[in-house]
């Protein structure tokens, strides 16, 4: 039974972390569905794993530009190059404030993924809140 052999060795090289594997489809019974319900798995499966790779990388990059801006002030600060100024101080302050944000959207995210993130849903979405999307949309005569 080839096709049998050709998924389990794909679902070994899935098991290796080589997530996106396809198994030609060889016939229009069972086995051949399964076969179809195998491939589409491993493409969401390696869609999902190189969301994840790109949103972690996103991630660090939002993380790390703040924290070069605090760094970079609290060093001048320390070797004297910059003079502490209110301006300085927000600054820092805001970065600290944006990092904060960040820290929370990934807890946000924790959750949804865990399945414990508690929603509040409502019916407030009316007539202003409508009326300013539309008018935010452009048309082709703008």
């Amino acid at each position: 039974m080839r096709p049998l052999r050709d998924l389990t060795l794909a679902l070994r090289a899935m098991q290796q972390g080589n997530l996106e594997q396809q198994v030609p489809v060889r016939s229009q019974d069972e086995l051949g569905e399964l076969t179809r319900a195998f491939n589409h798995m491993s493409r969401d499966l390696a869609q999902a794993n190189f969301l994840r790779r790109r949103m972690t990388a996103d991630i660090a990059h939002d993380l790390r530009t703040p924290l070069t801006i605090i760094g970079g002030y609290l060093e001048g600060l320390q070797d004297g190059t910059l003079k502490a100024t209110s301006q300085r101080f927000e600054t820092m302050n805001n970065q600290v404030i944006r990092l904060k944000r960040l820290v929370e959207d990934l807890r946000t995210l924790s959750l949804a993924d865990a399945g414990e993130l508690k929603t509040h849903p409502s019916a407030s979405f009316g007539g202003d809140s409508f009326e300013l999307c539309r008018r935010s949309i452009p048309t082709p005569l703008q």
